[in-house]
């Protein structure tokens, strides 16, 4: 179990959360859990399922993604060769599949089982974790951690790591939960009067790889700072999209179809005002300082 005195963005002190696996930072705000991943070690996930319910607002969030990337990320040193672009924990590859058309595009993924389907697609795909699955001295022009850092401990030794995988003007560019996004805030609210279920969710706990941290842009600075980066670029995206929405509340709330069917309805009514409350996702992009 890891140490839960200091902080890993900050070395700020740590103090006790909503749950005894849940602990926060004082300095810069960074959430920590005690959540240990068992990633090939206990039954996946119905894999099926997860496609069917969070493909559509993936899809769509790439799609976003990439489109606001282009002219952010290195250039090619070669005249007509696309920039190298490493997705870490591509699990289906289905960014791989939309960024393939502007990078050289490569993905590794740790779970064995999902990389085994995403090698069946014949996407360039490697089972594996970061860096240990990359050769000696592959090199990157941008590195991609799309809803991955938050389940990888040490998170300010991964992004050193990056540093030595990216040239002088390469990026990381990190898509992963907010802790100051609309739904993440309710979960806490709930917690505090004994419905943890949504909390517990929304940090994965039971799952392969939970959440070990939940960032903030606060605390995105101080990581970036302290691994030889300088956070350059945000943007939230969006944390509902209508299509495919009935799906991934089936699949998340383990609720009767009836019930997901009114909540479908009742979020689809909703969705215009949702727009204007504070988004569960931001990217940010991070760019290496120079020696």
């Amino acid at each position: 179990m890891k140490n839960v005195d200091r902080c890993d963005a900050c070395n700020g002190a740590l103090t006790a959360g909503l749950e005894a696996w849940h602990f926060v930072c004082g300095a810069c705000g960074l959430e920590h859990s005690t959540l240990q991943p068992q990633i090939n070690e206990i039954e996946s996930i119905d894999e099926a399922e997860r496609e069917k319910a969070l493909k559509p607002i993936r899809v769509h969030n790439f799609g976003v993604l990439l489109d606001w990337l282009r002219g952010r990320t290195a250039r090619p040193a070669q005249a007509g060769a696309k920039p190298r672009l490493l997705d870490v924990g591509c699990a289906h590859g289905w960014f791989l599949e939309q960024a393939a058309a502007h990078y050289d595009v490569l993905g590794l993924e740790p779970d064995a089982a999902i990389a085994k389907r995403a090698l069946a697609r014949h996407l360039p795909v490697r089972n594996g974790y970061f860096p240990q699955a990359l050769q000696a001295q592959e090199q990157f022009d941008v590195i991609v951690f799309n809803d991955v850092l938050e389940h990888i401990p040490g998170v300010t030794n991964i992004l050193k790591e990056c540093a030595a995988r990216l040239p002088a003007d390469g990026v990381v560019v990190v898509n992963a939960p907010d802790s100051r996004g609309f739904f993440y805030r309710l979960s806490r609210v709930f917690t505090r009067v004994g419905r943890k279920a949504s909390f517990e969710r929304m940090w994965q706990v039971g799952m392969p790889s939970p959440h070990l941290y939940y960032f903030n842009t606060k605390s995105m600075h101080r990581i970036a700072a302290a691994s030889g980066f300088k956070v350059v670029a945000e943007r939230a995206l969006p944390s509902i999209v209508a299509k495919g929405l009935y799906d991934r509340i089936n699949y998340a709330g383990h609720v009767s179809k009836l019930r997901s069917a009114v909540m479908t309805a009742g979020i689809l009514a909703l969705l215009p005002f949702m727009k204007l409350l504070p988004s569960d996702i931001t990217v940010w992009v991070l760019a290496k300082q120079a020696d």
